[in-house]
């Protein structure tokens, strides 16, 4: 699978690293992690908020090959995201977004970590995850209105975590285990489901497809880490 630039470049980001530092701790990717980057950045756009026309036609013009062999399933759900990309406009799928996401009080699908992990927002699992974020020398951008729990913000995270930045190299896949295993991996299936069963989700049913299957290819590579 090949993520353009023109996806992964579209993130609005969630979090910020520390200064800004030398350029030369910045490690090249080697492919398999490049494409994860890409996989957690695009993920982070899509769950931040609705894609527009610019996203849509970028996912639409990515290439459909197989992510990775072995892997059929998830090579069929990124095959039908850049499919419903094609056939998907700006507008319906902004309204899918407030339907599911936003609402009017409680939404449909919640997109916070808490919620899943403590039944409320802003509970012991958010605090948790400020403290991690710290450690690692993230914290939540000014302009950032949700909660660091926020899927968007973790695949932000994750994305931080395999590629680096110029301030801090990549946390390596001790760090990246550590932190998807803490964060991620104890809700991120429910909430996956959740959208997929969800009788208001129609482009996002393929998006949430595509994050299951990897999110769990994830779990597994860090379960045999």
């Amino acid at each position: 699978m090949n993520v353009s630039n023109g996806v992964s470049n579209g993130v609005r980001h969630h979090l910020s690293p520390g200064a800004p530092g030398d350029k030369s701790c910045l490690t090249p990717l080697d492919t398999e992690d490049q494409a994860r980057a890409n996989v957690y950045a695009l993920l982070a756009r899509l769950f931040a908020a609705a894609p527009d026309d610019r996203l849509l036609q970028a996912i639409a013009a990515s290439s459909p090959e197989n992510p990775g062999e072995g892997r059929p399933r998830l090579g069929e759900s990124w095959r039908t995201l850049v499919a419903a990309a094609k056939a998907a406009s700006r507008a319906p799928v902004e309204d899918e977004y407030q339907t599911l996401f936003i609402g009017v009080g409680r939404p449909e699908v919640m997109l916070f970590g808490s919620y899943y992990l403590a039944g409320y927002m802003n509970e012991k699992p958010l605090a948790r995850l400020r403290d991690d974020l710290a450690g690692l020398g993230l914290a939540r951008i000014a302009a950032a209105s949700e909660s660091e729990d926020h899927i968007a913000a973790l695949c932000d995270a994750m994305r931080y975590l395999i590629a680096g930045v110029e301030s801090a190299p990549a946390a390596g896949l001790a760090g990246q285990r550590d932190f998807f295993i803490a964060h991620l991996k104890p809700w991120v299936a429910r909430f996956c489901v959740e959208v997929l069963q969800s009788q208001q989700a129609n482009f996002y049913q393929h998006v949430a497809a595509f994050a299951h299957e990897f999110f769990e290819i994830e779990s597994e590579a860090f379960e045999m880490a």
